[in-house]
């Protein structure tokens, strides 16, 4: 049997540079340069063989001698991790390690490339109970989402309520968004983190729609805000917020006027989720109201995909409330039709322009028998 060949020096603190000192099993990424136990200092890492380092151990082939001291076939892992894949290879096929230690690198290399200030932005988490529903957002899926931008810190702004009845009245929802949701955005605005302005918002939210409407209005272009959105039908639960690279970008919105009227009570739905048909809307609607619409050809709650289909939602929004406001006038009233994904309702927020638009109301649904419900004012 031939004798195993010792890895390089040079080989090893590459892998640690590579590596950032840190583990490379996905999901683990704890630090090999200390105890984090007894908080000692010391090499606490292990070098892994991708494909076995003889033909007869874990993931062994006809190249484990070749590639014995080869950089692309080791790992960087703590001694459970290691202990983890040579225990199981059938879990851990080569594949799927090539691919882990791939991303481990590319996402050290992608964070330290960069200017510090260009590259971090502090992570906005906003979550409403939806009735008695609170949807957690995963932290890693977070971090993943961003990259490259990273956390200023380890707190962020956070906005959270598990109590929120949206059976309330729209004096309460009003009452709510202005303590909850305008106040705190103020203050974090004016006074930053720790004295600290902030200089970008990466946002991710989870709630009513009108109430990350107002979100998105109280945000306003203030501060460069990217918005995230929650993808349902992803496997990978450490990636359910990330825009998805492939993605058609291109995005067929239909601008259309179902009813237009010289009065100044404007209906605007935003059917893309879901279409919006008239009896979930006819117990708020007057004769002599006008109804513009976007849409998509098929709505679905699966459709929005990628960053550039919400800047192009973005742009056919602000220029449907021009044309709503260039025919109505500024003192119309536009009531807000959501059937749309969390991210287009904040990005609809965002973009009203508060001493411009006319005052902009937001309806939420209360299923077939009651309908749509005016519920809060935007601006």
């Amino acid at each position: 049997m031939a004798k195993r060949k010792s890895i390089p020096d040079t080989t090893k603190l590459r892998l640690w540079v590579k590596s950032a000192g840190r583990c490379e099993f996905k999901g683990c990424n704890i630090p090999v340069w200390y105890n984090g136990l007894t908080l000692s200092e010391g090499n606490f890492a292990e070098v892994a063989h991708i494909i076995g380092s003889s033909k007869d151990g874990p993931r062994g082939t006809n190249q484990s001698e070749e590639l014995q001291v080869d950089f692309n076939n080791l790992m960087l892992l703590c001694q459970r991790c290691h202990k983890e894949i040579d225990d199981h290879p059938e879990r851990y096929p080569i594949e799927l390690l090539i691919a882990w230690k791939q991303e481990h690198e590319d996402r050290i290399e992608i964070q330290t490339s960069y200017p510090e200030d260009i590259y971090k932005s502090t992570v906005l988490v906003f979550k409403v109970n939806i009735g008695d529903r609170t949807v957690p957002i995963n932290i890693e899926a977070i971090r993943n989402a961003m990259l490259p931008k990273f956390p200023t810190d380890h707190r962020g702004i956070k906005i959270e309520e598990n109590d929120f009845d949206r059976m309330a009245t729209p004096e309460q929802w009003q009452s709510f968004a202005e303590a909850k949701i305008k106040r705190k955005v103020s203050r974090y605005l004016e006074e930053g983190i720790d004295d600290v302005k902030i200089k970008h918002i990466s946002l991710f939210g989870i709630s009513p729609m009108p109430l990350l409407m107002y979100l998105g209005m109280c945000i306003g272009d203030t501060v460069p805000t990217d918005i995230y959105q929650s993808h349902r039908n992803i496997e990978n639960t450490s990636k359910t917020w990330s825009w998805q690279e492939g993605s058609l970008d291109k995005a067929n919105y239909c601008t259309t006027v179902e009813r237009k009227h010289n009065s100044n009570i404007v209906f605007l739905k935003l059917a893309i989720s879901d279409s919006i048909s008239y009896d979930k809307y006819k117990n708020i609607i007057s004769k002599d109201s006008s109804i513009y619409q976007i849409t998509i050809p098929e709505p679905s709650p699966h459709f929005l995909k990628s960053k550039k289909q919400l800047e192009n939602f973005s742009y056919e929004y602000r220029k449907l409330l021009n044309q709503i406001q260039a025919k109505h006038g500024n003192k119309c009233k536009i009531y807000i039709l959501p059937a749309v994904p969390v991210s287009i309702a904040v990005e609809s927020g965002r973009v009203i322009l508060p001493t411009k638009d006319p005052e902009i109301y937001v309806c939420e649904y209360y299923g077939d028998y009651e309908g749509f419900r005016v519920v809060l004012q935007i601006n």
